[in-house]
């Protein structure tokens, strides 16, 4: 009997673990969840602090982009290492961003606007939410 039972215990773990290495990595896989201070570079008007509050579901990303012309919407996804993100529409067109994450935990990139393009990089805050 003690046989038996060590036998289907060991299955059992044996079985569990493809799952439990899923569960690990998903739980280590990069996110962008949180809230980043930004660094615009805005050329001619010099350097301004502006901010991102994301989160992530599975690849899909959505959040706001806070500027000095009011706070607007993203969404965009997180695959492998890049973020996209846009704004909707507006009366003077979209906002897109393309930033890489990096291994210090920031973003650099950059935000195409229809006045041209602009580099980014920010900072999370501490609590990753």
């Amino acid at each position: 009997m003690k046989n038996w039972i060590a036998r289907f215990t060991l299955l059992a773990i044996v079985a569990a673990m493809p799952a439990l290495a899923k569960a690990q990595h998903h739980q280590d896989a990069p996110s962008v969840t949180g809230k980043w201070t930004m660094t615009v570079d805005t050329g001619a008007h010099g350097v301004r602090d502006m901010a991102l509050t994301l989160k992530q579901t599975g690849k899909d990303v959505t959040g706001t982009f806070a500027s000095p012309h009011g706070d607007m919407q993203v969404k965009g996804e997180f695959v492998d290492g890049t973020l996209t993100l846009a704004t909707a529409p507006e009366e003077h067109g979209s906002i897109s961003f393309n930033a890489k994450l990096k291994d210090d935990d920031t973003l650099n990139g950059y935000i195409s606007t229809p006045d041209g393009d602009l580099t980014w990089t920010a900072k999370r805050g501490k609590e990753k939410q």
